[in-house]
């Protein structure tokens, strides 16, 4: 197997991201305001993007103590929770509101930048649209992702007080979902063609922390991510046609639009061992034992014998069997022991996952009875591996986009007809290579990692993957072959990317069978969509014209 490559940061790079050992608040104050300082440059703009933008995209605190574990993740069942009447209210709402915060930050750097590029020379345009171009399909991406959280949101005029200070003319209109879309996938195609043709400045491999220089990297992402966001639209809404037009060309004209397929061709940044880019991999999980515990859907959909079920008749019930069920769970989770109430026998080696609904009895049972067989200080249901292959690995790369979610949206597009011809056989193969790379990388990160429990299981054979991917691709427990694809990707997701299995969920309707009851809580219902932050009603004169709408159940546009 090909090993993605590892890069060190340079010393270059240490001094761009700390400037002069400032920290990493005197760093973003820096660039937040550019007015306040004499001199900004179009590269150090890029880096004040990247910078904002990485919280997103990395798999630390504050996605996974508050954003992950306590808002999509939930909505996605892929972490797991008990039924109780606030079930569908998070924990700690500021954390969803940050990623707002965020993007507004990363936009305002963006605008500057482009105002910095559209007044130099055709010359010196040339020599940094690389910067432009890496920082813009970074907040495209960001701000697809935001949409997908809350629907219409200010865009086209948002950002400009920097640029005018104008106070007046700062506040922005909201732009339709829709419209957002529509920009941003029609830029991504003129975008990625020009990073195989442009210039590479001569310190862009040094600022460049995401891709280090490597323009095959960008123009690669830039067509996946259009290629995300065209399935996103493709089966329903006003930008059915768009979706659908783009996925042919793509899907059509592999040489012209290549995709991230390959495992030496993911985006990520490099876990470094000190500096601001130096990451805990899922530290917020550590917070409340309520953060990361096993999600019972996910476990069902990946053993044969599903979650452990005490009032169950089957001997097996929670147990994994080898080159049967699905090897990844031996990364996932740790397997707990609990004494059987109606047998009397000491069940061992079971993966039960919490599940909003099993009775409230039963639930008190297993949190008092069941003990973690790694960790045995932990009680009650299995937990996400902590030292293993994700959560405090060091090794563990934060990876943007990965190849086995493009292997999936291509057998979803050949499964269901979306722009190109129905094509069954192609959807297979597609589906087989997603959940064989799937596997792999996610044992390849375990191979490397230093903690106790990690690398304590065998990647399987080719064989026993090959088998593994045949057997989920012919198995009678999905309701047709999208419910294969669309859990099968899911799993893959599991906790590491509730957003998108999230966006998945409401977009098909699938995994088949999740369940949501309705509760009594402030939040009756699993939401559709989540509000406004209380900044932006109280002080955005704009907020008017979305109000009608701000509710936790106003669909998406592109939603099933």
């Amino acid at each position: 197997m090909q090993l993605m490559k590892r890069t060190t940061i340079s010393l270059a790079l240490g001094a761009i991201l700390t400037l002069s050992a400032c920290s990493e608040y005197d760093f973003d104050s820096k660039y937040e305001d550019p007015s306040k300082v004499t001199t900004v440059s179009i590269s150090n703009l890029m880096v004040g993007v990247f910078q904002r933008v990485k919280d997103y995209d990395l798999y630390e605190y504050n996605r996974f103590f508050g954003f992950d574990s306590q808002f999509v993740g939930k909505y996605a069942q892929t972490f797991g929770y008990t039924y109780s009447s606030s079930m569908y209210t998070p924990g700690y709402i500021p954390y969803i509101d940050s990623q707002w915060d965020n993007l507004y930050s990363a936009l305002t750097q963006l605008r500057k930048l482009e105002s910095l590029y559209n007044e130099e020379s055709a010359g010196q345009q040339e020599q940094d649209e690389a910067f432009l171009l890496a920082a813009r399909l970074q907040v495209y991406d960001f701000f697809a992702a935001t949409v997908d959280i809350f629907g219409d949101m200010p865009f086209s005029k948002a950002c400009t007080l920097p640029l005018t200070n104008d106070v007046q003319q700062s506040y922005a209109p909201y732009d339709k979902a829709e419209d957002i879309y529509r920009t941003i996938l029609t830029e991504l195609k003129d975008m990625a063609p020009r990073f195989r043709t442009i210039p590479v400045p001569r310190n862009f491999s040094t600022q460049d922390f995401i891709n280090w220089g490597d323009m095959d990297k960008w123009e690669r992402y830039a067509n996946s991510l259009r290629l995300r966001l065209a399935m996103r639209v493709a089966s329903q809404g006003e930008l059915t046609e768009e979706g659908r037009t783009a996925i042919k060309e793509i899907l059509e004209n592999p040489t012209l639009y290549p995709l991230i397929e390959e495992q030496e061709n993911n985006v990520f940044i490099v876990n470094q061992k000190s500096g601001q880019l130096n990451f805990t991999a899922g530290s917020g999980l550590g917070d409340w034992v309520t953060n990361r515990l096993a999600s019972g859907p996910l476990i069902d959909r990946m053993l044969n014998h599903g979650n452990y079920n005490m009032e169950s008749k089957d001997p097996l019930t929670g147990s994994y069997v080898k080159e049967t069920d699905d090897p990844r769970i031996l990364l996932y989770y740790n397997p707990v022991k609990i004494v059987n109430r109606n047998t009397g026998q000491t069940d061992e080696h079971r993966y039960l996952g919490a599940d909003i609904n099993v009775s409230d009895e039963l639930t008190e049972y297993y949190n008092s009875q069941a003990e973690d067989e790694l960790i045995n200080t932990n009680k009650g249901f299995s937990q996400i591996t902590q030292n293993g292959f994700f959560w405090q690995n060091d090794k563990f790369d934060m990876l943007i986009m990965a190849s086995p979610e493009i292997h999936f949206l291509k057998a979803e597009a050949y499964a269901m007809g979306y722009g190109v011809s129905q094509d069954m056989t192609r959807a297979e193969q597609e589906f087989k290579t997603a959940v064989g790379q799937s596997i792999r990388l996610w044992y390849y990160y375990d191979s490397i990692g230093t903690g106790e429990n990690a690398h304590r299981y065998n990647i399987p054979t080719d064989e026993a993957i090959a088998n593994f991917a045949e057997a989920r691709w012919n198995s009678n427990d999905y309701v047709d072959k999208l419910d294969a694809i669309i859990t099968q990707k899911w799993v893959h997701f599991a906790f590491l990317v509730s957003r998108e299995a999230w966006s998945d969920l409401r977009r098909t309707g699938y995994p088949s069978g999740l369940v949501f009851p309705e509760v009594a809580g402030t939040i009756p219902n699993v939401p559709n969509r989540w509000r406004y932050p209380t900044t932006e009603v109280n002080y955005n004169p704009y907020y008017k014209d979305v109000q009608a709408e701000d509710t936790y159940y106003t669909k998406l546009f592109w939603a099933k």
